[in-house]
């Protein structure tokens, strides 16, 4: 993803994008080579400054983190030198529990939280397909609206649609319901998005942990009244059908997935709360079980 948006952003004119990376020798074959996006008008290839010694850089209006969860502190500690006192800081990851780790190191007022309906896929260093242009949401935890309209302007041409929301947590359990439904299942069998929805049994239990995760969050005191959980699951299955989730990529290439930060976190909350979700916890033991490197 931050490939992705790195190459979306760094189409419009007037912004200025840089990659930090951890990697040395990763960074500087991006840097040589630029961000490769395979999208449906076409291949293309864009110029990326991209480095892994942050003091390379000056410090930016906004810093987008796109690491895995599990990477969320030693990011921002990374990123430091990068950060002002004006300095946005969003955090558009997969999971929950990403902004407040982000709000122990930055001041609360410059954390953003938000969401991406993008889909993505890596096929190599620097080389992604994009498999959908979705939408942007974020917003505020403690309410700096002037600073969430503000990096919403910014992000316009990287997304479809870009929105502000009052209401952070909902946003964000909104997500992790879509990924706790979507992304385990995918990982599990080897199957694209919308094959899920193409074998009944997949389809129902998918349906299943939409249904337990958003009694998870009702339980916790998230407000997802006007939320369809399941068909807001199944309408990501369609419109991202030929993706593949980041977990099921994750477990092709033996990496370590995030299932404690999505389906794992859910049933923390959900023992926090004394409320059942065996669902969340079969499946956070399943992809843990599945790679040793979870």
């Amino acid at each position: 993803m931050g490939c992705l948006y790195a190459a979306l952003l760094s189409r419009a004119v007037d912004i200025e994008v840089s990659l930090l990376d951890y990697r040395p020798q990763r960074a500087e074959q991006i840097e040589q080579q630029g961000v490769i996006v395979e999208a449906a008008e076409g291949r293309y290839t864009v110029p990326v400054r991209c480095s892994a010694d942050p003091n390379e850089f000056p410090v930016a209006d906004l810093v987008i983190v796109f690491t895995k969860a599990y990477d969320t502190e030693a990011a921002i500690t990374r990123a430091r030198p990068l950060i002002g006192p004006h300095t946005a800081v969003l955090t558009l990851q997969n999971g929950l529990g990403n902004y407040q780790t982000l709000q122990r190191y930055i001041a609360p007022q410059q954390v953003l939280a938000g969401t991406t309906s993008s889909g993505v896929t890596l096929l190599g260093v620097g080389h992604v397909r994009q498999a959908a242009v979705g939408e942007i949401v974020l917003g505020s935890p403690v309410g700096n609206a002037d600073l969430a309209r503000q990096v919403a302007s910014m992000l316009v041409p990287a997304a479809s649609v870009v929105r502000v929301a009052e209401d952070v947590d909902a946003l964000l359990w909104r997500k992790a319901l879509i990924n706790c439904a979507i992304n385990p299942l995918t990982a599990l069998t080897r199957r694209c998005n919308g094959e899920l929805l193409e074998i009944a049994p997949l389809r129902e239990l998918m349906a299943q942990v939409a249904e337990e995760v958003y009694a998870v969050a009702l339980a916790a005191g998230i407000d997802l009244a006007e939320f369809a959980a399941t068909e807001a699951v199944e309408q990501v299955c369609k419109a991202t059908a030929t993706n593949q989730s980041s977990m099921l990529q994750d477990v092709l290439a033996s990496r370590r997935t995030e299932i404690d930060y999505i389906n794992g976190a859910v049933a923390r909350v959900a023992r926090e709360h004394e409320t059942a979700a065996p669902l969340c916890q079969c499946l956070t033991a399943l992809i843990r079980g599945h790679s040793t490197q979870s």
